[in-house]
């Protein structure tokens, strides 16, 4: 025999309308809505980030012009080389900002909040 309670939740599952609670009901999934994460950044950061991303492409540019057939000159190799030096820089500024907890410019920012390059900016990654 059934205890009490579970016969009242059979009868409460019956009393329900049709279709709910149905073991075979078919379900439309769920779509998620999900929003572009944009991140805090300061002006400086982010403009720091641009000029050096142009200044790689220009190294770049330079490089293959200087290089044009003349692959073994010393001219060549210098321009490969600042090309490295521009690029390095620029993965340094990408680690730290990765690694960071908030902005490089924090410290800064917070002595010198009415800096320009104190201004927030979001940025999509």
């Amino acid at each position: 025999m059934a205890s009490p309670c579970i016969a009242s939740l059979f009868s409460a599952a019956s009393a329900l309308p049709a279709g709910v609670g149905a073991p075979h009901q078919q379900r439309q999934p769920r779509r998620l809505v999900v929003a572009a994460a944009a991140k805090r950044r300061y002006k400086g950061t982010a403009r720091r980030e641009a000029a050096l991303a142009e200044l790689v492409e220009r190294k770049v540019a330079e490089a293959m012009e200087a290089c044009a057939g003349r692959e073994a000159e010393a001219r060549c190799r210098v321009a490969w080389d600042e090309v490295e030096e521009v690029s390095q820089a620029r993965a340094d500024l990408r680690r730290r900002i990765a690694e960071a907890p908030g902005d490089p410019l924090e410290p800064f920012c917070a002595h010198n909040p009415d800096d320009d390059d104190c201004a927030v900016v979001y940025v999509d990654d």
